[in-house]
Formats: structure tokens, C-alpha cells, sequence
């Protein structure tokens, strides 16, 4: 049977929490400097900066999120579970670096962002637990056109074209 510190075994150490909701914070806060210094909607709308506004209120709320749990959490003990979640967590990373990797030579290269940002949700995914499949892929590819037109279409913003969103104009 296991208990409520069971869960909590391959959770990072509070400072490491802790520093993550600082660094989210400070990210918040460059998001929104940037978007001030974007040009005013031209007319009545929400203009090029609300989408940044939007995202950096996100990343700030998960910033605090992250300083409660830190604040809230037990400090851990160290051992054998702690060392398996240490070396999945390295595992994870290597790949959500590597679908950073994909997706900025995916644009580097000319792919585009649908294929760029599909490459990412299926590997973000992988790090996750998911299994590369047909799946993810279909999930990641449908999200992209949405993300893509939402951006292209309803805030007028342009993003890496490919072979994709040629298909789309």
C-alpha cells in the first residue's frame, strides 16, 4: 500500500522547485516587457502584444504554482526511488532538448511551423511517457493547424512557412 510521500518520491527538491518559479517569474516578466514594446493594435482589436500578454499571465501562474508547492513540500530524503526518478527525469529532458532541437532545425531548414511544432508535441510527448505512434503524431499535427491559423488568421501574425502552411494560403 502506498502512502501520500510515495507519490511525492520522484518530485525535485523544494529549492529546485523553488528556483523553477523564480525563473518562470522572471520569464513572465520578459514576456511582458517585449510586449510593450510591440506597435498598438492598427484597429479595434487585440493587436500582436495580447497573445504575449496572455502567455506571460500562464507562465507567471505557474511560476507561483511552483513557489506554493516548494513552500508546501516536505524536504526528501534521499535513496534508491530518488535515484531511478532522477535518472528518468535526465531521460525526459534529453528528450524535450532534443524536440527543442527538432524544432528549431525543422525551421532553420525551411519545414515550416506545422511540422516544426507537430516534431515537438510528439517528442515533448516521448518525454512524457507517450509511445511515437500514428497517435501522437495526428494529435500534435491537428494542434499545429489550429495554433497555426489562430496566429496566421485571427491575429494577423506571420509564422515560419513550409511545405504546410503553403498548402493552407
Amino acid at each position: 500500500m502506498s502512502g501520500p510521500d510515495d507519490a511525492a518520491a520522484g518530485a525535485p527538491p523544494r529549492r529546485v522547485t523553488a528556483a523553477i518559479g523564480i525563473a518562470l517569474l522572471l520569464v513572465a516578466a520578459a514576456v511582458i516587457l517585449d510586449a510593450q514594446r510591440l506597435p498598438a493594435a492598427a484597429a479595434i482589436g487585440v493587436g500582436p502584444a495580447a497573445a504575449m500578454r496572455l502567455v506571460a499571465v500562464f507562465v507567471a501562474l505557474l511560476g507561483v504554482c511552483h513557489l506554493v508547492v516548494a513552500v508546501r513540500s516536505k524536504p526528501r530524503q534521499s535513496g534508491a526511488a530518488s535515484d531511478a526518478a532522477a535518472a528518468s527525469n535526465r531521460g525526459a529532458v534529453g528528450w524535450v532538448l532534443g524536440a527543442m532541437a527538432g524544432l528549431i532545425a525543422i525551421v532553420q531548414f525551411g519545414g515550416g511551423f506545422m511540422a516544426a511544432s507537430t516534431c515537438l508535441f510528439v517528442l515533448t510527448a516521448r518525454a512524457f511517457g507517450a509511445r511515437i505512434g500514428p497517435k501522437s503524431i495526428l494529435i500534435g499535427a491537428v494542434l499545429s493547424i489550429v495554433v497555426y491559423l489562430f496566429f496566421t488568421r485571427g491575429l494577423s501574425l506571420a509564422l515560419p512557412a513550409g511545405p504546410l502552411e503553403r498548402l493552407l494560403s
